[in-house]
């Protein structure tokens, strides 16, 4: 008998550009003919990452994410197609984050949410789950979980899942804080906007090695774009919070996603239970797509400029013997 492989998707955060993310799995299930929630057994996401994750885990088909992130991203990020006014609603909402209030209104988002899921809660996943979010009241890391019966808790598995997907991907300044059971979250992204170590952490606790159900586990892990994020060496070194702008927040997302990506590297290959680790890393951009892809910018341009690029490295990786490899045999986990 075959040894038993506990596989886990990660996705990371990235607010519109989870588009690129949701076109390269696109491509997956297309090449194969194979569906994402029936080969993966865990699915990891955070922010964007995190309502790709949900999506999946509840019967929705890759392509249906790019469908909903072409139609309605710019109702959850208003951005209109037209220059003139489009800066003139960037110079209004930066004034509004910066002095007044969180960048754009959540209220389209969480119609969207209650659209997609309703009053379904964690407990109605197909797939284990993992999404990070950051408890504001107690000041620690907090991971929303589907768990198995081999888990020691069930906490979270009768939270509703828009509430999930709001705790997850309430960006600070970009989106209001959100507010469950009089806990106050924050976006995941602010330590675990690349959450696979979220999800090797959780397998080899309750799933994988001696004992347990696997014996091995494989981690495919999504990045999101990445802008190059690099400052000129006379950049003005005494920056205010103005003077940082989305910088602030974009480097923590930066660097967190970087080191976890090293660190797996690092470490995957010297721990037992064995392992395979492998990342589908940000495209290089040209400066014509640098200006004009950034987290929360979703005018029509930007949209098929982010999908052609998920439709590229998608469709390079899904004839990859290593990629292909996931969706050879189906997820193990099987809802309890």
């Amino acid at each position: 008998m075959g040894k038993k492989v506990f596989k886990i998707l990660s996705i990371d955060g990235g607010g519109i550009k989870g588009l690129y993310s949701a076109s390269i799995l696109a491509s997956f299930e297309l090449k194969t003919s194979k569906s994402i929630t029936d080969h993966f057994d865990m699915i990891c996401g955070t922010s964007t990452g995190g309502l790709i994750a949900i999506g999946l885990a509840n019967g929705m088909s890759a392509q249906s994410l790019v469908d909903l992130y072409m139609t309605k991203g710019s109702k959850i990020f208003p951005t209109s197609n037209n220059y003139i006014i489009r800066g003139f609603q960037n110079s209004y909402k930066k004034v509004k984050q910066i002095f007044f209030s969180n960048k754009h209104s959540v209220k389209p988002l969480k119609r969207i949410l209650e659209d997609l899921f309703g009053d379904k809660t964690m407990n109605d996943a197909n797939n284990l789950l993992c999404i990070p979010s950051f408890n504001l009241t107690n000041g620690q890391p907090k991971v929303f979980k589907k768990s198995g019966s081999q888990t020691e808790h069930f906490v979270d598995n009768t939270i509703k899942l828009v509430d999930i997907a709001l705790a997850t991907s309430a960006a600070p300044s970009y989106y209001p804080v959100h507010e469950h059971n009089n806990f106050l979250y924050t976006d995941g992204g602010v330590w675990a906007n690349n959450p696979s170590l979220c999800g090797l952490l959780e397998a080899i606790d309750y799933y994988v090695g001696e004992g347990k159900e696997y014996d091995d586990f494989s981690i495919l892990s999504i990045s999101s774009i990445t802008n190059p994020n690099g400052w000129i060496s006379t950049s003005n070194k005494s920056k205010s919070i103005i003077g940082w702008k989305e910088k602030m927040f974009q480097t923590a997302l930066d660097g967190q996603s970087y080191f976890t990506d090293y660190f797996l590297r690092k470490i995957v290959p010297k721990i037992n239970p064995k392992g395979n680790y492998l990342r589908i890393k940000s495209p290089d951009l040209s400066i014509a797509q640098m200006n004009i892809i950034t987290m929360d910018r979703a005018d029509k341009k930007t949209l098929l400029t982010i999908q052609s690029l998920g439709n590229q490295v998608g469709n390079t990786f899904a004839t990859k013997p290593e990629v292909l490899e996931f969706f050879k045999t189906i997820k193990n986990y099987k809802n309890n």
